[in-house]
């Protein structure tokens, strides 16, 4: 998982979490120890291991399965040890007070996750707080029972220590807000001012001779520096401002394009542009997109407009008449990602698609692993009985351009031929020195080690 200020922020909410269960473990199992409860000792020693688990998965940055085994765990175990907790006539009992920092830090920790994690589990949790609030459902064992004076030191610490969760989430929140206005308002001066930029990654033939580029948005920021796609594009996705970019984008790819024509030597690349689910959905894509190629006077066939699967499963009619409407002026269709999203082989004859992009997970993963190599076959085989266009991306060794040759992919796309580059650095690839007789992969300047990470308008990935 790439890193950003979100994950950071995560993190420091489960180690915190995994640190608290460990002392609310030990607390708790001394006291009914104490009080000779054995059965609520092991109970409560159970937030031992739990927390330990927590803090070292989270310390470990394996944040997904951190999370997952905290959302379902602590629940969980709230809600039972609400059901063992028995207090005397006249105490109220404390515990489904930590229903409520768990809601919201389940909500928070989930926020760009699935629905069911975001909204079932916080909605579990709040229903527990109501039922354990105004019920006495429990097991109602004389054996359970602790002293008065225990159990209302016991519904103070509770409601205490459900407070400082409550505080300490609403804290990390605050922070992750804080970020989020400041990147949104910082991103939206980039917009007015044309701070952003594009860089771009050379697509390569068979003969490793360079037939087009993938545009790729690049921040450089004043303060910040160089901003990463995969900090600014979520936020961008979240707040709406991703059209503007993905408008920008595209406007500033196909004016490029317009100066690419005009020069003998490369007016046969093509550009291609990530288009974004939330671009693609707006009412007016279509005229937006046409208007854009039209005033750029640019050919509409040297354009590949990118999309991932995603974007596929719902509308289907409304996206297959919205992708027709761009065909229909020459504009191709470049399925991204395939094979790892939502789609099915339906999709390939559903849709007008114009080339398939297989994904670098398959190219990194084919020489170690047969199975991707069957499928990267299956994909390019699959592809040209489809006559559609064939372009993998993430080469970045030898040993990987060689097989997919071998498969039959004859374009190519990563480290291994070259970085994403600003356009002058682009241009002097295009125009090496007339000594050099070797091919593109031979002759490039020294290049980041093999995995470094790059991102297009839409979703940070590597290539």
């Amino acid at each position: 998982m790439k890193d950003d200020g979100h994950k950071r922020r995560v993190r420091a909410s489960l180690l915190g979490s995994g640190i608290i269960s460990v002392l609310v473990g030990l607390g708790w199992s001394a006291a009914f120890i104490h009080f000779d409860r054995p059965v609520l000792a092991a109970l409560n020693g159970g937030l031992i291991p739990f927390g330990i688990a927590l803090a070292w998965l989270a310390y470990q940055r394996r944040l997904k399965a951190a999370a997952l085994l905290a959302g379902h765990f602590l629940p969980l175990f709230i809600a039972v040890s609400c059901l063992f907790d028995e207090v005397p006539d006249g105490v109220h009992r404390a515990t489904q007070m930590h229903f409520l920092p768990l809601a919201l830090g389940v909500y928070f920790v989930f926020r760009r996750g699935s629905i069911y994690m975001k909204y079932v589990v916080s909605a579990f949790c709040l229903i527990g707080f109501v039922v354990f609030s105004i019920t006495s459902i429990g097991f109602h064992d004389p054996a359970l029972v602790i002293p008065a004076s225990a159990a209302e030191i016991g519904v103070w610490a509770n409601t205490l220590t459900a407070m400082a969760e409550l505080v300490f989430v609403v804290v990390i929140m605050n922070a992750d807000l804080s970020v989020r206005r400041m990147m949104d308002i910082e991103m939206r001066k980039a917009i007015a001012h044309g701070d952003f930029q594009l860089q771009y990654q050379p697509q390569i033939n068979e003969a490793e001779k360079v037939v087009g580029a993938e545009a790729l948005i690049r921040w450089r920021h004043a303060r910040m520096g160089d901003v990463p796609p995969a900090k600014f594009i979520p936020l961008a996705e979240e707040s709406g401002l991703i059209v503007p970019i993905g408008n920008w984008v595209l406007r500033a790819a196909c004016a490029q394009l317009a100066q690419w024509e005009v020069r003998p030597e490369t007016q046969h690349l093509t550009m291609a542009v990530n288009v974004s689910a939330s671009q693609f959905r707006q009412p007016d894509f279509v005229q937006s997109v046409s208007e854009i190629v039209r005033l750029s006077g640019v050919t509409p066939s040297k354009i590949k407009l990118e999309l991932t699967e995603s974007i596929f499963v719902d509308n289907v009619d409304v996206t297959a008449s919205k992708m027709n409407a761009l065909k229909a002026i020459g504009i191709i269709w470049s399925l991204d990602d395939f094979g790892t999203g939502y789609s099915s082989l339906s999709v390939l004859n559903s849709f007008p698609l114009g080339q398939i992009k297989i994904d670098k997970s398959f190219v990194r993963g084919m020489l170690s692993n047969a199975s991707n190599m069957v499928v990267t076959e299956a994909i390019i085989e699959l592809a040209g009985k489809l006559n559609l266009q064939v372009i993998a991306e993430g080469v970045e060794t030898v040993e990987q351009l060689n097989r997919l040759r071998e498969a039959g992919c004859l374009n190519y796309q990563g480290y291994l031929f070259s970085p994403p580059l600003d356009i002058d650095a682009f241009g002097k690839l295009l125009s090496p020195e007339p000594s050099s007789v070797e091919p593109l992969s031979r002759h490039m300047p020294e290049l980041p080690p093999p995995g470094l990470a790059h991102a297009g308008v839409t979703r940070p990935s590597s290539s």
